[in-house]
């Protein structure tokens, strides 16, 4: 019964923020460790594992930590980025060596870099929190060791955070009207050591890269909606929790990220990027979806279509537009659904981790979309789980939809 589905914290991304490498950042798109783990107890021997939907490569690592090899996806180039840097390994020297750039660089304090182009960037930072910032990133570019500088950029990111008015507090990031070190000045009317702040967060990515994993995994910049790339790939296990369609942006939840280390130049970039992922509504990717046409050839079950009709026919003004936006979602996880049957073992398990969503409160019903689209595609002793309550309204859940694939004798 739903009514006694509890919230469950430890499956969530609470639960990485202990776990080594996994609790590196705290990122929207970071799903529970503890649900992966759970996926591959009691699998002997090596097995090929496929996230086709990276993220921050939270299944890549769980599997090469247990001695499995994985192959992870993603079109974001930051996710890409900072994926490969967690699961890639790193040696006692490389570590001693970023321990002694941090010092270095906050000893030698060197002049400022230009600021990210983020649009009203103070309301961010304050003035000497941002002027810290860019003198560390200044001596970050500077280094000339790629293993090295990749930890020390972890570690900046963990620190812009810290420093920053950004607030996690509820699921979308907001801002507080301070940031704690702001609060600090104003309490104790001393200026907060950001320096402090920058070493413990080198301290914390140091301990994490200690432990190496055994396995060996490949992030690709690969679109999880055509996965031909791989078609030289078979696969035991698919884990993986794609975007929810709950219009959450990553790029938004992303953009400080992505701004500070150069992966976003502009408002306009972020939106077309967002455009490009499956579920991203920010910026121009709003306004695409008025012109957007479903293509007839995918496969939407008949109730999920009366349900984005009901939200299209919704006195709302933007109804038509979310209407279009849940559609496209299912068009895509359908392309993606379709693709990944020939990149499977006979007999290779698929594990989806979604939630369900709802708009104007009509319930679109996220887990009974994809376990008949898993039918509908070739899947086999398909099943859903309710996983946990989500802490936001009492209709959202998350679901475990699994499969087994079954390939033609054709």
């Amino acid at each position: 019964m739903k009514g006694v589905v509890r919230q469950r914290a430890e499956l969530t991304f609470k639960h990485n923020m202990r776990n080594g490498r996994h609790g590196w950042l705290r990122l929207t798109p970071a799903y529970s460790l503890k649900l992966v783990d759970d996926s591959l107890e009691g699998i002997s021997g090596h097995v090929h594992v496929f996230d086709p939907f990276c993220g921050t490569g939270t299944t890549a690592l769980a599997a090469i930590m247990r001695g499995h090899n994985a192959v992870a996806l993603d079109i974001n180039p930051f996710l890409i980025w900072f994926a490969k840097a967690k699961v890639a390994e790193y040696h006692r020297n490389s570590i001693e060596r970023a321990r002694d750039a941090a010092v270095g660089i906050i000893q030698d304090m060197p002049d400022p870099a230009d600021p990210p182009p983020i649009a009203n960037i103070g309301r961010w930072w304050g003035k000497n929190a941002l002027d810290f910032l860019c003198r560390v990133k200044a001596g970050i570019d500077s280094l000339r060791m790629p293993a090295e500088k990749a930890l020390l950029l972890i570690a900046f990111c963990r620190t812009q955070m810290a420093l920053s008015n950004a607030a996690f507090n509820h699921q979308s990031m907001s801002f507080n009207d301070k940031s704690i070190h702001d609060r600090q000045l104003k309490l104790f009317s001393v200026e907060p050591d950001y320096s402090l702040q920058f070493l413990d967060d080198v301290e914390v990515v140091l301990e994490g890269a200690l432990i190496n994993p055994s396995g060996k995994a490949e992030i690709l910049n690969v679109d999880a909606r055509d996965c031909a790339p791989l078609s030289r790939e078979r696969f035991d296990l698919l884990i993986t929790s794609p975007p929810y369609p709950n219009r959450m942006s990553y790029i938004r939840e992303l953009r400080p990220y992505m701004y500070w280390l150069g992966f976003l130049q502009d408002a306009r970039e972020a939106g077309e990027l967002d455009w490009k992922a499956i579920g991203g509504t920010w910026g121009i990717a709003t306004s695409l979806l008025a012109d957007w046409q479903m293509d007839k050839r995918s496969y939407l079950p008949d109730y999920l279509l009366a349900a984005i009709d009901d939200v299209a026919r919704a006195e709302r003004r933007h109804s038509r537009i979310l209407a279009n936006y849940i559609a496209k979602y299912f068009v895509d996880m359908w392309k993606h659904l379709t693709s990944i049957l020939p990149v499977m073992k006979n007999g290779g398990r698929v594990y989806y981790i979604v939630g369900n969503s709802t708009f104007y409160d009509v319930l679109i019903p996220v887990e009974r979309a994809y376990a008949d689209m898993l039918r509908k595609a070739g899947f086999s002793n398909v099943s859903v789980e309710t996983i946990r309550k989500r802490n936001s309204k009492k209709a959202l859940f998350e679901y475990a939809v699994t499969g087994t694939a079954q390939q033609s004798s054709c």
